[in-house]
């Protein structure tokens, strides 16, 4: 008799309290590079976004289309001809729609309420014609590009072309071909067009790893080849190479290609790429969900990207100050690298600058290459990524607040430099499945169907995550919190279900690989020999955990860690590090001084 894992994770996620959402293609946007506007049937304009503004393309509207789709047509989308960034023509397209079926759409918040305040209005949306300031910079700062270089390929990413780049700037071409040499480096693309394709996807935000060539063929009306060969172009595949894969002649490759250019109007392969890049962020924005997975905020969620020797992207938040003292925020196995702000401000306050890192799988931090699930210790591979983008970023030490997974941070204070890892806080450490008796609640069905099956652990995370919306998550931690007094009030407080939302909503864009790594990694793991010293450690311990039964976390890791001190708190829950950042910070206040207080006996001693 064959075991059906995919009714098999269904049946556990039901038996949590949840419904399986639909799958679409989630995205997180940025809103800035949004260009939309909504008008009435007399040409009146009710609300527009900064872009839609400074396109100055207000005058590309079509009155007919507006009355028409006003009058209960389906959505339109149409082609027409802009001045380009650059100054030339380029054929762009917008998208009308009723007010009724556009509030759907994945719009910022000023755009969704004017919909909702008239239900006969068209809102207009265009293929994002990105400016060049604002999400075309922010992306560069995030591949850490320097000014000439964000200048030089920003010009290119307009143009197409490093030499009309290099004129536009006013410098030696040999000068723009070494910045946007340096750029491809820098980022991991061996061809321009790559390059021009994941800056201009990033600027509008994080698309889903969706089909390029269904978004061509769904909005420019391209044939499958057509779209099939001009994604494999855009991703920096000479001609040939793409008709070979393609197994048509060069010549008919040669052809359709042109065909394409002239369609979409542009006049080389890397314009072709940041093309390809509206379309799909267009496709992502009128799709209509069940919910957005919301909006990027640069200023919030700083990023910036380090790469492996490999090639594959780690990706960090530094909220700073440059001149605050280095604390190492880890996300827990249900979280991605983004701090919630309460802690933040706790510990910007006390002069920290806060730095967290996605771990392998985990948001926008690639898997390591080679690496399956269950075939290696994740906790030994993200230890590897923090060292290197400490020394990236020039820490010769650091303080640590990790919630939850003290495994990584025993593993990241034995492979660390002598010295490096100062003042230590970890908070609800969790237990591993044989560790840990209890089963209520829904995170008690997905631990013992862990337990029982590791096999639904991929399956069930995918169920579960790719319906994760702000709404969904609101009412999953409503499930999740029942019975823990201090959670229960600490979101009725929409701010900390906003943070737990902003941290979890990497998920539904399908990026849960490290979750399941972890999750795997409990379920084998052997327990942890006992640590010598680390007397200065800070274990802070719910008595209100909904996960972790505090009694048995207390008698797990008094026994691997020793000499570590332990406090239990009763106005604590699983939410404390988000509801309690006094708690935090006191910890870590005491952990710093217990470890300069030992160092300064030692010295004594020595003397």
């Amino acid at each position: 008799m064959e075991f059906d894992l995919e009714a098999s994770a269904s049946e556990t996620i039901k038996a949590a309290g949840f419904n399986i959402g639909e799958e679409v293609p989630f995205a997180i946007l940025n809103p800035d590079a949004i260009a939309a506007a909504v008008v009435d049937i007399d040409g009146n304009l009710h609300a527009e976004t900064s872009n839609f503004f400074a396109l100055n393309i207000r005058h590309l509207i079509d009155d007919d289309i507006v009355l028409k789709v006003a009058a209960g047509a389906e959505p339109v989308i149409e082609t027409c001809e802009a001045d380009g960034l650059d100054g030339a023509k380029e054929t762009i397209l917008l998208a009308y729609a009723s007010t009724r079926i556009a509030k759907h759409w994945r719009l910022p918040i000023s755009m969704k309420n004017a919909c909702n305040s008239s239900q006969t209005n068209v809102v207009v949306l265009t293929t994002v014609m990105l400016p060049k300031q604002g999400p075309i910079e922010f992306a560069c700062r995030a591949y850490g590009l320097t000014g000439l270089q964000t200048k030089v390929l920003v010009e290119t990413l307009m143009t197409g072309s490093i030499r009309q780049a290099a004129i536009r700037l006013g410098i030696a071409y040999q000068t723009a071909r070494e910045a946007v040499s340096y750029a491809r480096s820098r980022i991991g693309e061996s061809r321009l067009p790559a390059l021009i394709h994941r800056v201009a996807s990033l600027a509008f935000g994080i698309l889903p790893d969706d089909d390029w060539a269904a978004a061509l063929i769904d909005l420019w009306g391209l044939s499958a080849r057509q779209a099939a060969l001009a994604t494999l172009v855009a991703q920096g595949i000479s001609r040939s190479d793409a008709a070979s894969r393609l197994k048509i002649g060069e010549a008919i490759a040669m052809k359709e290609l042109g065909q394409v250019f002239e369609l979409l109007q542009v006049s080389s392969v890397a314009g072709l790429a940041r093309k390809i890049a509206e379309t799909r962020a267009l496709r992502v924005v009128i799709e209509a969900t069940n919910g957005d997975v919301g909006y990027l905020d640069p200023t919030a969620e700083p990023l910036l990207f380090v790469r492996r020797p490999d090639g594959t992207r780690v990706a960090v938040s530094d909220y700073g100050p440059p001149t605050g003292r280095p604390v190492l925020v880890v996300h827990s196995t249900m979280m991605s690298r983004i701090v919630g702000r309460r802690l933040l401000r706790a510990l910007h306050d006390a002069g920290f600058r806060p730095i967290s890192i996605d771990r392998p799988g985990f948001g926008l931090t690639d898997e390591v290459p080679g690496m399956k699930a269950g075939a290696h210790n994740p906790y030994a591979t993200a230890v590897d990524d923090t060292l290197l983008v400490l020394n990236k970023l020039k820490i010769k030490t650091i303080d640590v607040v990790a919630r939850g997974v003290a495994q990584f941070v025993i593993a990241l204070q034995a492979a660390a430099p002598l010295g490096m890892i100062k003042g230590v806080v970890v908070i609800n450490p969790a237990l591993n499945n044989q560790g840990n008796s209890r089963k209520s609640g829904p995170y008690g069905v997905f631990k013992e169907a862990y337990r029982r099956n590791p096999a639904t652990i991929r399956l069930s995370a995918a169920l579960l995550m790719r319906g994760l919306t702000y709404e969904r998550t609101a009412r999953m931690l409503q499930s999740y919190m029942a019975g823990s007094k201090p959670d229960e009030e600490a979101i009725e407080d929409a701010d900390i279900i906003r943070d737990f939302y902003r941290a979890q909503r990497m998920f539904a864009l399908g990026k849960y690989a490290g979750f399941v790594n972890e999750q795997i990694e409990y379920v084998r793991a052997s327990p942890i020999p006992p640590q010598s010293g680390l007397n200065h450690w800070q274990i802070l311990i719910a008595q209100n955990d909904t996960l972790h039964d505090p009694d048995q976390v207390f008698s797990y890791w008094s026994d691997v860690l020793p000499h570590a001190e332990f406090a239990r708190f009763t106005e604590g829950g699983r939410l404390m590090a988000l509801s309690h950042p006094h708690l935090v910070l006191n910890a870590l206040a005491n952990s710093i001084k217990s470890l300069e207080s030992d160092r300064h006996l030692e010295l004594g001693s020595k003397q």
